[in-house]
C-alpha cells in the first residue's frame, strides 16, 4: 500500500511539473517513461534495469529543472546531451524489452506478456509478423486478462485485422454428423497463424487435436501423406486446408 501511494504521489507530481523548455517533447516522453514503466519493477528480470533507467531520469530532470529562457548556451547544450545520454538508455532498455517479449510468448507467460505490452513499445508493432503475432496471441488468452492498451490498438486498427478474427458465433458442434467429424491441426509452437486456428477452432467449440511438425513423428506422416506445403496445416474428414482460411475451415466443418 506505500509503495502504490507512493507510485500515485510521484506521478501526480511529474505530471504537475514544468519540464524545462528546450526539447519539450523529447523530455517529456523521457521523464513520463519513469511512471509507465514502473510495474516492470516488480518483476525480477526487469527490476535492475528499470531502477537504472529511474535514476537516470530523476537525476537528469532534478539538474535541469530550473532551466528557463534565461539560461545560457552552455547549460541548455549540457541538457541537451544529458538527454541524449537518458535517450540511449531508453532506447536499450525497449530493445531488451522488445526482444524478451517473444520468449515470453514462446513460454505462454501471459502475465510478464501484459506488464511488457503495457510499457507501450512501438517497436513491437513495426514489423507486421511480429504485430499479427502479439494480437493472435493476446486474442487467445484475453479472457484471462485484458489489456486496455492493446483493446484501443486493436480498435483503432480493426479495419486491417478484422479478417483474422472470427466474426460470428457458429456451434460447429451442434451440427449434423459433427460427431463423425476428425478435425487434425499439423502446427509448430509459435507459429501466429496456428495461434488464429486455435483461436477460431476454441471459439466456435470445434474439437480437434493437435500434432507439432517439430516433434510428432506422426506429425511429419501426415503432411506427407497429404502432400503438405504449409505450416499449420488443417486436416478436417480427409481434407486439407494450408494456413489460416477461416472460410474453407468452415465450409468443411459444415459437411
Amino acid at each position: 500500500m506505500i509503495r502504490i501511494t507512493s507510485l500515485l504521489l510521484l506521478s501526480l507530481t511529474l505530471y504537475a511539473l514544468n519540464y524545462p523548455a528546450p526539447y519539450h517533447d523529447k523530455a517529456t516522453k523521457l521523464f513520463e517513461a519513469r511512471i509507465q514503466l514502473e510495474p516492470l519493477v516488480f518483476e525480477p528480470k526487469f527490476q535492475q534495469l528499470i531502477h537504472s533507467y529511474q535514476r537516470h531520469s530523476d537525476k537528469v530532470l532534478g539538474h535541469f529543472l530550473p532551466l528557463n529562457r534565461k539560461s545560457t548556451p552552455a547549460q541548455i547544450k549540457a541538457y541537451k546531451l544529458a538527454l541524449e545520454g537518458l535517450e540511449k538508455e531508453y532506447n536499450e532498455l525497449m530493445l531488451y524489452l522488445h526482444q524478451r517479449l517473444n520468449s515470453v510468448m514462446a513460454a505462454n507467460d501471459y502475465p510478464i506478456f501484459l506488464v511488457i505490452i503495457n510499457a507501450k513499445n512501438e517497436a513491437d508493432y513495426k514489423d507486421p509478423y511480429q504485430r499479427e503475432k502479439i494480437y493472435t496471441y493476446y486474442h487467445a488468452h484475453r479472457d484471462q486478462n485484458i489489456s486496455t492498451y492493446l483493446d484501443a490498438r486493436v480498435k483503432a486498427e480493426w479495419s486491417s485485422i478484422a479478417p483474422y478474427y472470427p466474426k460470428m458465433h457458429t456451434n460447429y458442434a451442434g451440427l449434423p454428423d459433427a460427431y463423425y467429424r476428425e478435425v487434425t491441426l499439423i502446427n509448430t509452437p509459435h507459429s501466429p497463424y496456428g495461434a488464429k486456428i486455435k483461436s477460431f477452432f476454441n471459439y466456435h467449440r470445434v474439437k480437434y487435436r493437435e500434432l507439432d511438425y517439430n516433434n510428432d513423428p506422426e506429425a511429419k506422416v501426415l503432411f506427407e501423406r497429404y502432400k503438405g506445403q504449409r505450416i499449420p496445416m488443417v486436416i478436417i474428414n480427409n481434407r486439407v486446408v494450408e494456413g489460416y482460411n477461416e472460410v474453407e475451415m468452415d465450409r468443411l466443418l459444415r459437411r
